[in-house]
């Protein structure tokens, strides 16, 4: 295994989405053995969906790969800005849609969706009330009954079903998922844009952790450039951010925006690039989806 052999695996790593460390770790084993007639079924699977999503013909957009957790601004057909994401996990997935951003919400008020509040926050209240522990209060997450009254949570009975039928929000703060701004969409999928206060999942090679709203590294630059033409510049965009003011902003022009499932394609440069068949939508079974 000297240099040369090295130099070979932190390429592959690094065309696959892999950390290029060189080291043939589990990842990179299971990505080396995905059949060559598999591969071949994945360029062509591709090619359909790289044609489809080229007839767009806007000149300026967003386009978040879903298996590839990345996110790019396009205008004038450049790539003008590239992006780290995490997108849905693999029960919880990040859907397939074409739609235009029409509004940022600076600072923004989480209002929990119901699968967030059956599946993540209502089994973490009940495990935490056990150690004697408020999780509302710990996260500054209010709960809301049917008239729209706040409730107090210590005289609500967790227990019961009737909890699931609530309606929580959690207020802007660094214990907000939502982090400073978000950037809304029409679709029917309750689904949107984000920042967010967990950073370091951008740093893993497997970003599949959301529960189907996409979370964006270096946030704040996209918001800029979606806000450019109404005089925003990345400054007050940080500015924003530093003051915590809560603040919704409409675009006077909507951005497109398509989220597509790409798993290979070729660069500039010649290099085939595959990713992680994700959600196995490229029908040659799990074999592209181990790694």
């Amino acid at each position: 295994y000297d240099a040369t052999i090295q130099r070979g695996v932190q390429s592959f790593q690094a065309s696959n989405g892999l950390t290029p460390t060189g080291i043939v770790d589990k990842r990179t084993l299971a990505a080396l053995n995905v059949p060559a007639a598999a591969r071949l079924r994945q360029l062509r699977t591709n090619l359909a969906r790289l044609q489809d999503l080229a007839k767009n013909k806007d000149k300026r957009y967003i386009v978040v790969n879903i298996p590839a957790a990345q996110i790019e601004a396009v205008e004038g057909d450049r790539v003008v800005s590239r992006h780290a994401g995490v997108v849905g996990k693999i029960d919880r997935q990040t859907p397939l849609l074409s739609s235009t951003i029409h509004e940022l919400n600076f600072n923004p008020v989480w209002h929990l969706p119901p699968t967030v509040i059956d599946k993540d926050l209502i089994p973490k209240i009940q495990d935490m009330a056990k150690r004697g522990q408020d999780a509302l209060a710990k996260y500054s997450i209010d709960a809301y009954g049917g008239d729209g009254r706040k409730l107090d949570s210590s005289k609500i009975n967790w227990a019961s079903g009737a909890a699931r039928g609530l309606t929580f929000r959690q207020q802007p703060g660094p214990e907000n998922p939502l982090g400073f701004v978000k950037i809304n969409f029409h679709n029917s999928h309750s689904v949107y844009m984000h920042d967010t206060p967990s950073q370091t999942l951008f740093g893993r090679n497997f970003r599949a952790a959301s529960s189907g709203c996409v979370r964006i590294s270096g946030i704040e630059h996209l918001a800029a450039w979606l806000m450019a033409e109404q005089g925003w510049t990345a400054e007050r965009v940080l500015a924003m951010k530093k003051s915590g003011e809560r603040l919704d902003v409409r675009l006077k022009k909507p951005v497109p925006l398509y989220f597509v499932y790409i798993t290979a394609w070729a660069t500039e440069d010649g290099v085939i690039q595959f990713r992680r068949d994700l959600y196995n939508k490229d029908g040659i079974g799990p074999i592209a989806s181990a790694y």
